[in-house]
C-alpha cells in the first residue's frame, strides 16, 4: 500500500503545465479589463483602474485556490504560482499585445468615424445654442436686477398679528362661552 501524500515528478510536471495554461487564461481575463480601458478611456482616469486591478487580483487568487483544490488535492505549491505567472506573462507578450493592438486600431477607427459624424450633425446645433445663450444671458441678468429693485421688503414680524385673541375669535368665544 502506497501513501497518497506525495506527488510524483510527472504529476508535478503536469500540474505545472496546467498552471501555465491557467496563467494564459488569466491573461485573457486581464485583456478584457485592458480592452475596457481602451474602449472607455475616461473611466481609466477616475479610479476605475484601481478597482479593475483589485478585482483582477481577487479573480486571480480565487482561480489559483480552485486550481489547487482540483489539481493538487488542495495543496498550493510555489511552482503553481510560478507557472501561472509565467503563462500570464507569455500570453501578454505574445497574443495579448496583438489583441490589444487590434482593439486599439478598431476602436480608434470607430472613434474617428463617430467624431466626424458628431462634427457634421451635432456640432452646428451646439454652436447655435451657444450663440443663443450668449445673446439671451444679458436679458436675464437685466430682468433679474429689475426684479430685485421692485421687490417689497417683508413686513416686520413684531407688527404682524399671530396671537390667539383676534376680533373673530373674541366674537366666537362670546357666543359659545358667554365671555
Amino acid at each position: 500500500m502506497q501513501l497518497d501524500t506525495f506527488f510524483t515528478i510527472s504529476e508535478h510536471t503536469v500540474t505545472f503545465l496546467f498552471s501555465v495554461l491557467l496563467g494564459a487564461a488569466l491573461g485573457i481575463v486581464y485583456d478584457c479589463f485592458r480592452a475596457f480601458r481602451v474602449i472607455f478611456p475616461p473611466a481609466a482616469k477616475r479610479g476605475a483602474v484601481a478597482f479593475e486591478d483589485i478585482l483582477f487580483w481577487l479573480i486571480y487568487g480565487f482561480s489559483v485556490f480552485c486550481f489547487a483544490a482540483i489539481f493538487a488535492d488542495g495543496r498550493v505549491r510555489f511552482f503553481m504560482f510560478f507557472g501561472s505567472i509565467l503563462g500570464f506573462i507569455l500570453y501578454l507578450v505574445t497574443v495579448g499585445s496583438i489583441v490589444i493592438g487590434v482593439i486599439r486600431t478598431v476602436f480608434g477607427t470607430f472613434y474617428r468615424i463617430l467624431h466626424k459624424v458628431y462634427s457634421a450633425l451635432i456640432e452646428p446645433f451646439v454652436k447655435i445654442f451657444k450663440i443663443i445663450c450668449q445673446k439671451a444671458a444679458p436679458l436675464f441678468v437685466i430682468n433679474h436686477k429689475n426684479a430685485q429693485k421692485s421687490k417689497k421688503p417683508l413686513k416686520n414680524a413684531v407688527l404682524m398679528v399671530y396671537n390667539k385673541y383676534t376680533n373673530m375669535e373674541k366674537n366666537v368665544r362670546k357666543r359659545i362661552w358667554g365671555r
